[in-house]
């Protein structure tokens, strides 16, 4: 069965007339969809996959490394959602959660507000654009580490080391993407989100209009930001980064039941 098809078969009756293209390598998913979306080629929804990018990106300009033959690099063109609910990517953290669970019986935690741990690394990215013809969701999913390990810049990243099927997986968040952006409003994608969201009660750096800031999280607002508190009170985070504090990303989750 050729790759596309196992993509649709694993999207299920209910989303098997969305289009969808699987590449053997491309530069970015995420651009190849943009452009399409722009020129008119293509409407939401349409779903990408490619086994290789050479210019993979991720949040605040940084390069995503995607090496053949490793992982699953997909994007997928939403419509508009609804100004309700707490956000596509907060959406999109959760679908891929429920699939990597289903596919591979590992139970994911979240970064707010887009990286995926197992067990102490990073094996998942989301980056999410909108434009005006909708939303792209880019998703990186490492699936086994490369030959010679991550490069050093790739920082806490790790992998499933799972023999997953990619393109099972990727019709799988596809589906749960695509029912979470009809229904952003349903309380049980943030609540979900909130309990899988492992910085609530611990210290954190943060930066806010150029100072750095430690503070608490106290948890995740309805509309996705991060609830702190610091000195000055209370604030909710809208983006940027945030580190913890003096506990590790590793020491911290490897206490989470897996």
């Amino acid at each position: 069965m050729e790759g596309e098809e196992r993509i649709r078969e694993a999207m299920g009756p209910r989303w098997r007339h969305v289009p969808v293209k699987a590449l053997k390598e491309t530069d970015s998913t995420n651009l190849r969809l943009k452009e399409a979306a722009r020129a008119g080629r293509i409407s939401p929804p349409f779903l990408l996959t490619a086994d290789c990018q050479t210019a993979g990106r991720g949040r605040l300009g940084r390069q995503f490394v995607s090496p053949a033959g490793t992982g699953l690099y997909m994007s997928l063109l939403l419509p508009p959602i609804k100004d309700q609910g707490p956000g596509v990517t907060i959406l999109a953290a959760v679908a891929v959660c429920r699939a990597l669970e289903e596919e591979t019986g590992v139970r994911p935690w979240i970064k707010w507000v887009n990286d995926l741990f197992v067990q102490g690394k990073k094996v998942c990215g989301i980056l999410a654009e909108g434009i005006s013809e909708g939303i792209i969701v880019g998703i990186g999913v490492n699936l086994r580490t490369p030959p010679g390990g991550f490069p050093p810049e790739a920082g806490l990243a790790g992998a499933l080391d799972t023999e997953a099927d990619r393109f099972s997986l990727a019709g799988r968040i596809a589906a749960h993407l695509l029912s979470a952006a009809e229904t952003p409003e349903d309380a049980a994608w943030l609540n979900e989100y909130r309990e899988r969201m492992f910085l609530t009660g611990q210290r954190v750096r943060y930066t806010v209009n150029g100072a750095e800031k430690e503070g608490l999280v106290r948890g995740v607002a309805p509309d996705g930001g991060l609830l702190v508190s610091d000195e000055e009170g209370e604030r909710t985070l809208k983006s940027g980064e945030v580190t913890l504090g003096s506990q590790s990303v590793g020491d911290l989750l490897y206490k989470q039941p897996q």
